[in-house]
């Protein structure tokens, strides 16, 4: 893996090392890291659970969001590694889903928090609700997904429909692609109303 002292070690950086040309600040100006982490924790947020509320065919693909050495924490167990993760969410996708598809229960994500967590890992916590309905939806201040409908487009009593709340936190490594982030860790909080 290329690390940030291999890229400032560099032949094209140290050619530039003398003219007073400040790359941190220059990186900085071009893109700003806390936007950054909102637009990533917001892209976890709406692919993870638009796969868990989602059809059967694309399921798989949340297997793809943890490595071996990822921890998924709830109700008092811990599970480590993509199969075991998998099948606990799977569990607790059919247990949610019930035998109705028209009336499951699904996601509500009203609140998004993200911070920097050391160096290159990202911290993220969502809370919401569990409604009854058939579509995953985010909501909140602040938050909307392209394609998604926000509040004032749905005539949705959200009180009236909770039949739980959650809280879940992530924490995201980098991948071995640039760009790419895998759950590492995962603690999953649920409260029935």
């Amino acid at each position: 893996m290329f690390n940030i002292l291999q890229l400032l070690s560099h032949a094209f950086i140290k050619r530039y090392e003398q003219t007073g040309v400040d790359l941190a600040a220059y990186v900085r100006g071009v893109v700003n890291p806390t936007e950054r982490l909102k637009q990533i924790a917001e892209m976890l947020a709406v692919h993870y659970y638009l796969l868990f509320n989602g059809s059967e065919g694309p399921w798989n693909y949340m297997k793809t969001f943890y490595k071996e050495e990822s921890s998924f924490s709830f109700s008092g167990n811990v599970y480590v590694g993509q199969s075991a993760i998998f099948d606990t969410l799977s569990n607790i996708r059919k247990k949610l889903k019930g035998d109705r598809p028209r009336e499951k229960i699904v996601h509500v994500v009203e609140k998004l928090h993200c911070r920097a967590n050391g160096e290159t890992e990202i911290a993220i916590r969502v809370s919401g609700s569990f409604i009854t309905g058939n579509q995953f939806l985010i909501f909140g201040e602040g938050l909307q997904a392209e394609g998604m409908p926000s509040l004032e487009e749905i005539d949705i009593d959200i009180p009236s429909k909770r039949v739980g709340q959650f809280r879940e936190q992530f924490t995201v490594h980098p991948g071995t692609s640039m760009g790419c982030y895998y759950i590492a860790k995962q603690d999953l909080y649920i409260v029935q109303s």
